[in-house]
């Protein structure tokens, strides 16, 4: 039965809160698939069980394993976010799809290579197999830097899923691969590093500054004349020469002791008169 697009994504954001250990797990295939499990939250063991009953009998010819670290299913609730691979889902030539919206663990995409090509060999097919990594969702920071980098994994994605739809029968599982913090982790380090180089920087310029040795001489090195210095002594100067010519004027000056004599003085020059 066909699946609109809406109804995909209700079906894969039916869970409203997503738990940090689990990821989202979602199959679709141009062959017929009765999936046993609901879209709630189921043990990693049962997901793959129902993913390895149906590949059991290698369905189809190509095969796409994509894993995108620190996937979760608030990611693909975003209708802009992935929108290459909402139009996938929806296709008409999509004829089968497993989507669980949260699965405790994450699926190793190498045993599920190595189970659909044992599967196929049993068969007596030799199928396709292809591996797609996608970049590491940022595991912090802004929203809009989020759904960003979800825009150009899912262009990467769908140019690959347009060469799987013209050449013919298909099988794809989409899933989160191991958790990182490897954005986190990287700028820890480059700060780390740069305030330790930064340190290293100071203290290297300290120690040339201690080492070098002024040479020049001292007049050119220190400036002993300052204008207010200058000043003052030109102030000083002008108070001495002054000082200096009333210390003169005084010394000039020439008293005879005959003066301070009672018998020479004025009352005596009345008398004789």
């Amino acid at each position: 039965m066909r699946l609109s697009t809406a109804a995909t994504v209700a079906a894969c954001c039916a869970t409203a809160h997503a738990f940090t250990n689990t990821s989202p797990f979602v199959l679709f295939s141009t062959e017929r698939l009765d999936s046993p499990l609901s879209d709630e939250l189921h043990a990693n063991s049962s997901v793959l069980k129902a993913a390895g009953d149906f590949l059991s009998s290698c369905p189809t010819q190509r095969y796409l394993l994509v894993s995108q670290p620190n996937l979760n299913i608030q990611h693909l609730g975003s209708s802009s976010a992935a929108p290459k691979l909402q139009a996938a889902l929806s296709s008409r030539k999509v004829q089968g799809r497993m989507t669980i919206s949260e699965m405790s663990g994450v699926a190793d995409i190498q045993k599920l290579e190595s189970a659909i090509r044992e599967s196929c060999q049993a068969a007596g097919k030799t199928p396709s197999v292809d591996t797609l990594n996608l970049e590491p969702i940022p595991a912090g920071g802004r929203f809009q830097d989020i759904v960003e980098s979800l825009r150009e994994s899912d262009e990467d994605l769908g140019l690959v899923l347009q060469q799987y739809d013209a050449a013919g029968d298909f099988t794809v599982i989409y899933t989160a691969g191991a958790h990182t913090e490897k954005a986190h982790e990287e700028y820890e380090a480059e700060f780390k590093d740069t305030t330790h180089q930064e340190l290293k920087r100071r203290n290297g310029n300290v120690q040339r500054q201690k080492q070098e040795r002024d040479t020049r001489p001292l007049f050119e090195k220190y400036q002993f004349f300052t204008p207010g210095i200058f000043m003052v002594l030109v102030a000083l100067l002008l108070l001495f020469s002054i000082l200096g010519v009333g210390i003169a004027a005084l010394g000039s000056l020439q008293v005879p002791y005959g003066a301070f004599d009672k018998e020479m003085g004025p009352a005596a020059q009345k008398k004789q008169q």
